[in-house]
């Protein structure tokens, strides 16, 4: 299937979660414990409910001819009779979403193999606003169905206007990622991971930093919107990311902009460059 196909499909599941989701978001209902996910992470009601959401669209996909495999945050891998991936984190920024912040997002991704550099198509949905990104390999972004393609963040060469930072429950990231936060002009810690990454392909966040290694599967999609409009990301020593493995079971460290001058900046404040 190209990357065409899956859109229609993704707005679909997106547009069902989000319906879902409102009543219960930031309620007793809603962040009750359902288990643990096959990514490690405590499941609550929310993402039980939002990834029956994504499977019986699959489902239907599956019964109209679609062949693939689905890799989910909640229930791992299942097969769908077909080599390419359909990559889905029902609900990212689960911890905002059952503490009833608004920032949390529905995320899909389509590959031809398991690498960043096989990533076809993603789509990105805030889940409190409806706003929607989209990315098709070689072919453009869109921001709520609109060509995405937005300048550079202004950088004067000294300081970086907004550093958003990731890093998983319990590990302290400022220490490798000082030098960064020292030429910030202001930091925030918004919760999800792939909406940062929408924005920061947006211009609204300067720079994203992600100092411990984090799961690469979140980031599949809104890797794939960064590249389209022109941005850059690598990992924390300046690597490149096509050769990343997106299952589960991978993690990386990430530095990413709109701006190459605000990477490089980054990079060589970190002595890396």
């Amino acid at each position: 299937m190209t990357s065409q196909d899956w859109i229609p499909i993704f707005r679909a599941i997106a547009g069902e979660v989000r319906g879902a989701l409102a009543p219960l978001a930031g309620t007793a209902e809603g962040r009750a414990v359902a288990g643990t996910g096959a990514g490690g992470d405590q499941t609550v009601y929310l993402d039980q409910l939002a990834e029956q959401v994504v499977v019986r669209h699959l489902e239907t996909a599956y019964r109209s001819g679609f062949r693939f495999r689905l890799i989910s945050e909640e229930l791992g891998e299942r097969d769908f009779g077909g080599p390419g991936l359909v990559l889905c984190d029902p609900l990212d920024g689960s911890y905002n979403a059952k503490s009833g912040l608004p920032y949390y997002a529905v995320v899909l991704a389509a590959t031809d193999g398991d690498r960043y550099r096989d990533v076809v198509s993603g789509y990105v949905q805030n889940l409190v606003t409806g706003e929607e990104f989209v990315a098709r390999r070689g072919a453009g972004a869109w921001r709520n169905g609109q060509p995405f393609r937005p300048p550079a963040p202004a950088f004067d060469g000294r300081t970086i206007p907004l550093v958003q930072f990731d890093a998983p429950t319990g590990v302290e990231p400022r220490g490798r990622a000082l030098p960064v936060f020292e030429q910030a002009e202001k930091v925030r810690q918004l919760g999800s991971a792939a909406l940062n990454l929408c924005y920061t392909a947006a211009g609204g966040i300067s720079l994203q930093v992600t100092p411990a290694p984090v799961r690469s599967f979140d980031l599949a999609a809104p890797l794939l919107v960064l590249r389209e409009v022109g941005g850059v990301a690598s990992d924390f020593d300046g690597a490149g990311l096509d050769d990343v493995c997106v299952r589960l079971e991978t993690r990386t460290t990430l530095l990413a902009s709109r701006s190459s001058d605000i990477h490089r900046y980054a990079l060589a404040l970190l002595g890396r460059a």
